[in-house]
């Protein structure tokens, strides 16, 4: 073969083995949005559904996933509104005042990070209803529940036990959302507002 003919068939090959043989000009799928929705979100036909979406993005760190949890401040028949332990609000003075739906998510985009809660971290959240009371589109739900978080922030506590009171209302799409959250403390354990308090 010719010195002309190697030196020309050679970049030939190199750009047409560069544009069939790999994907260089082909659009690529995007990649999800931080906090994106995991899976096991189920629509919240039920008041107890609430807490078991809850679990799952505990688990799986969406912060998109939580927050689908809580009324928004735009939902018809008010915002969502956290009321932190008194004991935990008596240690720090103003900070849960009127803590609502952007607090929130300001809260759990915190602890979701990746920076703060690595993802072969432990994310475990286990509850007990001990009662549920329904009225027409409105819900009082007591539970018990355990929070287990391999954070990486040290004042921080890693394992809460508390009980929680969700008043909820079921919006126009059907579906049940936490209205309002009363957070409570077991003795002898930090509870999620204390959790709040350091994110």
């Amino acid at each position: 073969m010719s010195t002309y003919i190697r030196s020309n068939l050679f970049p030939l090959l190199t750009v047409l083995f560069l544009a069939l043989g790999c994907e260089l000009f082909t659009t690529r799928t995007p990649e999800p949005p931080t906090g994106a929705t995991g899976v096991g979100w189920e629509f919240p036909y039920m008041p107890y559904t609430v807490l078991d979406n809850l679990v799952t993005a505990v688990r799986g760190r969406s912060s998109v996933d939580y927050m689908r949890s809580f009324t928004s401040d735009e939902a018809g028949g008010g915002g969502f509104s956290f009321v932190a332990d008194p004991e935990t609000a008596s240690r720090h003075p103003g900070l849960f005042d009127d803590w609502r739906f952007e607090r929130e998510r300001a809260h759990v985009e915190s602890l979701f990070n990746s920076m703060n809660l690595p993802e072969d971290s432990l994310a475990a959240l286990s509850y007990e209803v001990e009662r549920e009371t329904l009225v027409g589109d409105s819900a009082y739900l007591v539970a018990r529940y355990e929070l287990d978080l391999g954070h990486l922030r040290p004042t921080a506590p890693r394992r809460m036990r508390g009980r929680l009171e969700f008043r909820l209302l079921r919006q126009g799409d059907g579906g049940w959302y936490v209205q309002r959250w009363v957070d409570l403390h077991i003795s002898g354990y930090h509870c999620w507002s204390d959790l709040k308090a350091c994110f």
